[in-house]
């Protein structure tokens, strides 16, 4: 009895050990896309992200010159 205690206690009672394991299958019912969906999607989002970059970077450096031509009128 006591074996059995231990054994159970070992392996059905550590949360962290319950955790990885639900973890572990959770993972295995996942569908993973395939690499070249991947790659065009990974792209998309690296093209979106440099072109508003680029984007406001303009706005910022068009607003900051017309900023500093007001304040310059200003002074």
């Amino acid at each position: 009895m006591a074996a059995q205690t231990k054994v159970g206690n070992v392996l059905g009672a550590n949360p962290v050990v319950k955790f990885f394991r639900e973890l572990k299958a959770e993972f295995k019912k996942i569908t993973w896309p395939p690499k070249e969906e991947v790659s065009n999607t990974t792209g998309v989002v690296l093209s979106t992200v440099a072109f508003f970059t680029l984007v406001l970077w303009l706005f910022d450096s068009v607003f900051g010159y017309i900023l500093r031509t007001v304040i310059k009128y200003i002074k």
